[in-house]
């Protein structure tokens, strides 16, 4: 039993010896094989370059220059993929030697810029294997940019140029002038005007129940500016009022007319800027009246040219407001000179001057506020208030033009002036028991902007 089970473990091992055996014989590789196809696959590649340098020489040279396939020999350095596409495109499965050859794949290549690109992409890899360092960017890189697009169709653009049938032929002389350059400075000036002529009539039957007189009235405005302004600092203001206006006077025996308006007003103002609206400013204001005014049936007069003048110069600041339909000036003063002038020596008293003098001096605070407000498209109101006063005596003026545009050369003005005045016994008003005046008048007539 023994010598049994002896005898099936030395059979069984025999027979694992002769099947490894076998299987090692079929298992084992042919190196001789492997080898000669490497070297094979080496020399066609070697014979592929070869065929690919000679078929450059038939290339023109001129083609060469002209070709704008250079570009990417003078580029900052970039890493193509064609390069190195052509270099690594080299069949590596095995082969036998019934292929062929490899370079038999460019052997009907006759395109040049083919050949052309294929030498450029030798030059540029004999650059990637030896100047590694002069690679700056690669293709990739430059695709991100978006600047080169690829799926643009080349296509061919004709202009299309349309010819006249016929020319004119312009004669523009043998001699032509020169041309002469002017030169034109800046203009800081600005003058506005306005100027109207206004009428006015009124009856009364002889029964009216509350009396009246018959009258007719004719008033002429005009008032003129002149501004300087340097759009810097400086600012020089010029304003001249001038009103004038007569009325019929039934009753009046002595007068077939009277004035029922006089004004002759000058003001100039020398502003500095000291910041957005407020200017160092120092202001000149003369007025006087032009025609004599007597009392009704007499022959006095009660006042008349220079008689009185006054003139008032004082230093201050200007507050400046300019809207879009509201305009201000407001002109604070706390020294300021007043003098009161009368050419008729008779008259002085009567404008509060000593008897025998014609002149008064007084020293005060000076305000004088100047606003245009156009309340609606066509009603605008002009607006004067003006305040002096020596700490004894005390003027108040407020002046109140409102002006009714009917068109572009016919309006209607209302005015309306208030005035405190206590520097005369004259300007006493016995029934108000103040100093307190009034006056007002409406009329019709034309009107004139420029």
């Amino acid at each position: 039993m023994q010598n049994r089970f002896i005898s099936i473990c030395v059979m069984l091992m025999m027979l694992c010896a002769v099947q490894a055996r076998e299987i090692n014989r079929k298992d084992k590789v042919d190196t001789v094989s492997v080898y000669a196809s490497v070297a094979t696959r080496y020399e066609r590649a070697l014979d592929d370059l070869v065929h690919r340098y000679d078929s450059l020489k038939s290339i023109p040279v001129a083609e060469n220059y002209l070709t704008p396939y250079h570009f990417r020999m003078f580029v900052p350095g970039t890493l193509y993929q064609s390069p190195l596409k052509q270099t690594m495109d080299i069949p590596w499965s095995f082969f036998s030697s019934e292929d062929g050859n490899a370079s038999a794949l460019h052997a009907g290549v006759q395109d040049s810029v083919l050949l052309f690109n294929s030498y450029i992409n030798d030059r540029l890899m004999g650059v990637y294997i030896h100047k590694p360092q002069a690679i700056m960017t690669t293709e990739r890189e430059l695709q991100k940019v978006d600047d080169i697009r690829g799926d643009l169709i080349q296509q061919t653009i004709q202009n299309k140029v349309k010819l006249s049938d016929k020319t004119v032929d312009v004669d523009l002389g043998a001699d032509v002038d020169a041309v002469d350059i002017v030169v034109k400075k800046p203009n800081f000036w600005k003058f506005t005007g306005n100027t109207s002529l206004q009428f006015s009539q009124a009856y009364f039957s002889e029964n009216w129940y509350k009396g009246g007189e018959d009258n007719y009235s004719m008033l002429a405005i005009a008032n003129l500016e002149l501004k300087f302004d340097n759009k810097q600092r400086l600012q020089w203001e010029n304003k001249l009022e001038m009103k004038l206006g007569f009325q019929t006077m039934k009753d009046d025996e002595e007068h077939s007319f009277k004035t029922n308006a006089d004004l002759l007003r000058l003001t100039s103002k020398l502003g500095f800027k000291a910041s957005k609206h407020w200017f160092y400013t120092t202001q000149v204001q003369m007025n006087t009246q032009f025609c004599p005014s007597y009392k009704s049936n007499s022959d006095q007069v009660q006042s008349d040219f220079m008689s009185p003048f006054y003139l008032t110069v004082s230093v201050g600041m200007d507050y400046k407001l300019n809207l879009k339909k509201f305009n201000m000036s407001a002109y604070l003063a706390p020294v300021a000179y007043k003098l009161t002038y009368v050419d008729r020596a008779d008259l002085a008293t009567r404008f509060g001057i000593k008897p025998f003098h014609i002149t008064k001096i007084d020293f005060g605070p000076n305000v004088t506020v100047n606003y245009n407000w156009n309340i609606c498209k066509n009603v605008q109101w002009n607006s004067r208030v003006y305040w002096f006063s020596n700490l004894e005596l005390t003027t108040i003026e407020w002046e109140n033009t409102f002006t009714f545009t009917i068109n572009k050369y016919l309006s209607s003005k209302l005015f309306l002036h208030p005035r405190v005045d206590d520097s005369s016994k004259k300007y006493w008003n016995e029934d108000m028991e103040n100093y307190f005046m009034f006056h007002e008048w409406l009329s019709l007539g034309v009107n004139y902007s420029f």
